[in-house]
């Protein structure tokens, strides 16, 4: 069993970095998604920019050199990609794992390659590097399955002319609501608290509240979305009911990473939390040889673990793996 490579759920930059940590002491890997490599970069916004500097974006000792001072969102597209290339890394991109088996000693990871074929992968550990896009904190009313409402923002070239309501109070939020601006749309963006519940990046401050200022976007702090319709958004607020037309609305609430194959191992998950019960110093949870590494490990609070702070996991992962033998 000791010859079993270590097989990597999710091919993210903080997957990808656990993979890059085992090659470098030995011990090969097979890194799958469900998706392509770094997706969850890649439903990023299209135009957007990354918060954190280059080098603390970098993994396995390969450069990072964006045209800017901050990376763009294609840039970080293009430079993960130079990392599997770089490093050879053995990724099985757009096959699903549906379960993570303990043997005698090990683990099978079974996974989907393609509709109906199932494939079963010998693993001495696994390292689960989930993200949390696919489970969207969901507001829970009526409307919110109609076409016209996304948990996710690309472009704002969709609205032009048009009514967008943003709801959300982060960073998120707040890029999104100006993208809608600057691509002409009718833009309000809706809060529940009065004031932003994040820190806004400061470099786009100063346009949103030019913004807010000139009414090229309206705002409703301590607003709650009631209901949605085809065309209309109805809230609860602190003087009553309020309709606001709304032909494009973006749900930018967050994400809560789901308990998904840990849970199905038996991974206990704190009650107030949301983390998953883990070794900060090794990544290992209860269970011998099952790592967690990613945003899985902020639990609730899924903004806590960026690429930045996520991709040290790995190499504690390795060391673990590597003083075992």
């Amino acid at each position: 069993m000791s010859e079993s490579p270590v097989c990597i759920v999710g091919a993210g930059p903080c997957g990808l970095a656990a993979a890059v940590a085992l090659e470098e002491v030995g011990i090969p890997s097979i890194v799958f998604d469900r998706s392509s490599v770094v997706s969850s970069i890649a439903r990023y916004p299209t135009y957007l920019t990354f918060f954190s500097s280059p080098e603390r974006l970098e993994i396995g000792d390969v450069p990072f050199t964006p045209s800017g001072a901050k990376p763009t969102r294609r840039e970080g597209l293009a430079y993960y990609r130079s990392v599997v290339e770089w490093w050879k890394l053995n990724v099985r991109q757009y096959e699903d794992v549906s379960a993570v088996r303990a043997t005698g000693g090990g683990f099978e990871v079974v996974s989907h390659p393609s509709a109906g074929i199932e494939m079963t992968t010998q693993a001495r550990a696994v390292v689960v590097a989930t993200g949390y896009f696919a489970s969207p904190n969901m507001l829970g009313v009526p409307g919110e399955e109609l076409p016209h409402v996304s948990h996710e923002f690309r472009e704002g070239h969709e609205a032009f002319q048009r009514h967008a309501v943003v709801v959300g109070g982060g960073n998120s939020a707040v890029e999104c609501a100006l993208e809608l601006a600057r691509c002409g749309a009718l833009v309000t963006l809706v809060h529940f608290e009065s004031a932003f519940s994040h820190v806004i990046k400061p470099w786009i401050l100063p346009e949103f509240e030019e913004r807010v200022r000139t009414g090229s976007i309206a705002l409703r702090w301590n607003a709650r979305v009631a209901s949605i319709e085809s065309d209309w958004l109805h809230l609860t607020t602190e003087t009553g009911p309020a309709t606001i037309a709304a032909q494009n609305v973006y749900l930018l609430t967050g994400y809560t990473p789901s308990p998904g194959l840990l849970g199905g191992m038996g991974v206990e998950f704190d009650e107030t939390t949301g983390i998953p019960a883990h070794d900060p110093a090794t990544m290992e949870t209860p269970i011998k040889n099952l790592f967690v590494a990613g945003v899985l490990t902020s639990g609730k609070k899924a903004n806590g673990v960026f690429i930045e702070n996520g991709r040290g996991h790995g190499a504690l992962i390795a060391a673990a793996l590597k003083r075992r033998g």
